[in-house]
């Protein structure tokens, strides 16, 4: 039987995603081998759960972090290497002609898109010259947002020109994104896109409940309009692979928020509900047909997470 073997870039908390990925393998009647590259902290919860091998590697932003993971899929032979976090996805798209020669395929967008998105004002400015509606205009109250924050960490809101300025002789600005702050319904889109740029699926859904920035109750939800930005911004030249796209819905329509070209810590929602992304990655290494159109899905689906113990001795 053939063997794919898989390498993450910080998968730890993800057991939900290397279930999905076996489930795939079994679907597709291949053997599957997963592991994931993370830091020297011993309680990753794929590895004690036993859904994924975890080595231990150097943090991806530092300046061995190259080299450590080009010699660790040659000498390891490993078909794919799939970035989850965002500093990850910078490596793996720097590093994706290197890779390939390796003998892996890089499941990752085009290294100018991940740059662009990686901070927060690049990203703004690249989607309005697109022609995609981002936050804008001299309303209150305003948000801002750390450049290369994630997870909502480091929010700031001001309710007039008085809290910002007072703000502002505190802080530096220019690490910040200032933008309006909406009020509306908040979609999470999860898409996927094929190796020649078309659209496989994308999945909207709406977060319930959220906890340290991670996603613990969600539903699909279906909205035309949200979905019509999500598919404009998919359709731009370079994106590959899994993507998380969040759009406001508000009174006066949907507007972007950002891009993560990655599986979003949610995705195993719009998996069931019909966007199998670990199935279409293994096909794809496979060599096996894609989807010729987008797959259909269904609203109304809840994924609601349960918190479950493992135990490790330390010592």
């Amino acid at each position: 039987m053939t063997t794919v073997r898989v390498l993450f870039l910080g998968a730890s908390r993800l057991v939900g995603l290397m279930e999905r990925f076996r489930a795939a393998a079994a679907a597709e009647n291949v053997g599957i081998e997963l592991a994931s590259v993370e830091d020297g902290s011993p309680w990753h919860a794929v590895a004690a759960a036993g859904a994924c091998r975890v080595l231990r590697g150097p943090a991806f932003a530092a300046p061995d972090s190259d080299r450590f993971l080009t010699d660790l899929v040659a000498e390891q032979r490993f078909d794919l290497v799939i970035p989850v976090i965002d500093p990850a996805l910078r490596v793996v798209a720097r590093l994706g002609d290197e890779l390939r020669r390796a003998g892996a395929l890089p499941m990752v967008s085009r290294a100018d898109l991940c740059e662009a998105v990686y901070d927060k004002a690049t990203a703004e400015t690249f989607f309005r010259d697109r022609g995609l509606p981002v936050p804008a205009g001299p309303s209150w109250p305003r948000v801002a947002k750390p450049r290369f924050g994630s997870s909502s960490r480091g929010h700031v809101l001001f309710r007039d020109e008085e809290e910002l300025r007072f703000w502002s002789a505190r802080n530096r600005r220019e690490d910040y994104l200032v933008q309006p702050y909406l009020s509306g319904t908040e979609y999470s889109v999860d898409a996927y896109v094929g190796p020649d740029g078309r659209l496989l699926g994308a999945v909207s859904r709406v977060r319930e409940v959220v906890s340290g920035g991670e996603v613990m109750v969600t539903r699909t939800e279906r909205d035309e309009s949200v979905l019509g930005v999500a598919e404009r911004t998919a359709a731009l030249p370079g994106w590959r692979g899994p993507l998380n796209i969040q759009v406001m819905r508000t009174a006066d329509g949907p507007c972007l928020l950002e891009v993560n070209p990655r599986f979003s810590s949610g995705v195993t929602c719009a998996i069931e509900a019909g966007l199998d992304g670990p199935r279409f990655i293994l096909r794809e290494r496979l060599g096996r047909p894609l989807p010729e159109r987008p797959v259909p899905w269904r609203a109304g689906l809840c994924m609601t997470r349960s918190r479950k113990d493992h135990f490790l001795w330390l010592s």
